[in-house]
């Protein structure tokens, strides 16, 4: 069964397999409908004809992949977006979801992207293959009556969002997301600089200077059945005054609605200043977010050291859950932190994987380093930032580290938890 780059006339057989996967159908005359793969995907399918019994013209089975860049540790790093993977009802049972999956992760790997991105319904299946919980989707029902009460923020003013002030809002987001982890850094031709429609509005938040301090975006709900009249998608500002100022904005729209659904960053500063006792879980399903390394020493790479962080670790990586060679996860790694700057190399004789890009570090006293050992799980949990290798073993993950080791990696790989305001 192989597998093979799906092109722009296997668009639609793609899309009747994926959409009726996931969506139930797929109308190319429908305004917007996309007529063609984003020229920032690759996708990857198996013909039904290359199976027994398989017919032509049919995709037996397909999957995305997204070139997206996110946050990480400071820095930025490549990441492969998994969307759309769909096996044919007909052929479900016959292996190839695994056949595909393992192919999509070996092109991430060719594709020098250090790790991989998906959004499942299933994560008992994905985790077979490596990938990890890394975030949940977080979202509260916020009474407006508690907005209500929010004293108005002196030298504060809205502006709305135009296409003359979008590329404002941003770069916003890119200034202010710039220190969280996993955040996707939103880039074309993936994300259109226009305005996005399906009834999207925003407003900027001014200071007397005319400086953007932060913004607020929503979708309006009419005749909403659950009550909540306001998809309040993301409230970004640069201080607590600004946050309450975009709060309190939303307050005004208590003429209209009683409710406003409030999504959230993991430990989102937000929630410091959210006023009232009011304010519930969302009852709604919590999406998951799952990643996985593909490359260690380029994730490792892609971050800043901290500041005063200085000294050695020798990084094993072990990952049974795919053959070897289709990524660059496994291996030993000599991880050195000084003045700001991480390196991340292969150690002297190891096998890791291809795909790194580094060449071996040779003639390092080695023998005196500390050593973290992790499973591939272990590793795309802590790699991603925000955790400990205390919290790998809570969940029963394989992390286990000299002292000084641990300690050394769980200063280089702290900071925020995971966040997703994106899905696909």
């Amino acid at each position: 069964m192989p597998v093979r780059d799906l092109t722009t006339e296997d668009f639609l057989a793609y899309k009747t397999v994926s959409a009726g996967a996931f969506s139930g159908f797929f109308d190319p005359s429908a305004p917007g409908a996309p007529q063609g793969f984003s020229p920032a995907e690759t996708a990857l399918g198996i013909d039904a004809a290359t199976l027994p019994g398989g017919l032509e013209g049919v995709i037996a089975a397909g999957a995305r992949i997204r070139h997206d860049r996110l946050a990480l540790g400071g820095g930025t790093a490549r990441c492969g977006g998994i969307a759309g993977l769909a096996v044919h009802p007909a052929h479900r049972g016959d292996g190839l979801f695994g056949t595909l999956l393992t192919e999509v992760l070996a092109r991430c790997r060719d594709e020098r992207m250090a790790l991989s991105m998906l959004y499942p319904s299933n994560p008992a299946i994905y985790r077979r293959f490596g990938y990890q919980v890394v975030a949940r989707g977080q979202s509260l029902i916020v009474p407006l009556v508690d907005l209500q009460r929010i004293p108005a923020v002196p030298g504060r003013r809205l502006v709305p969002v135009t296409a003359e002030t979008m590329p404002r809002l941003r770069e916003l987001y890119h200034r202010l997301s710039a220190g969280d982890n996993a955040m996707l850094r939103r880039e074309g031709p993936l994300f259109p600089e226009e305005l996005p429609g399906g009834g999207w509005s925003a407003l900027l938040l001014v200071d007397e200077d005319g400086a953007d301090r932060g913004y607020v975006s929503w979708t309006r709900r009419a005749d909403a059945a659950d009550g909540v009249g306001l998809e309040v998608h993301e409230l970004f500002g640069r201080s607590r005054e600004d946050r309450l100022a975009l709060l309190r904005s939303l307050g005004s729209w208590s003429t209209v609605t009683e409710l406003i659904r409030l999504r959230l960053r993991t430990e989102d500063p937000v929630l410091d200043v959210l006023p009232g006792g009011g304010a519930r879980p969302d009852p709604r399903p919590v999406p998951l977010v799952m990643m996985r390394v593909i490359d260690t020493a380029a994730t490792l790479r892609a971050r800043r050291a901290p500041a005063g962080l200085a000294g050695a670790v020798r990084l094993v990586v072990e990952d049974a859950t795919v053959p070897a060679g289709t990524c660059a996860a496994a291996g030993t790694f000599l991880v050195t932190a000084a003045e700001g700057a991480l390196t991340a190399v292969p150690a002297a004789g190891n096998r890791a994987e291809r795909g790194s890009g580094a060449e071996p570090e040779a003639g390092a006293a080695e023998a005196s380093l500390g050593t973290a050992r992790l499973d591939i799980h272990a590793a795309s949990l802590l790699l991603v930032g925000g955790r400990t290798l205390a919290d790998a073993r809570r969940l029963g993950l394989s992390a286990e580290a000299d002292p000084a080791a641990e300690g050394f990696l769980d200063t280089l790989l702290a900071g925020p938890r995971p966040s997703v305001l994106d899905a696909f």
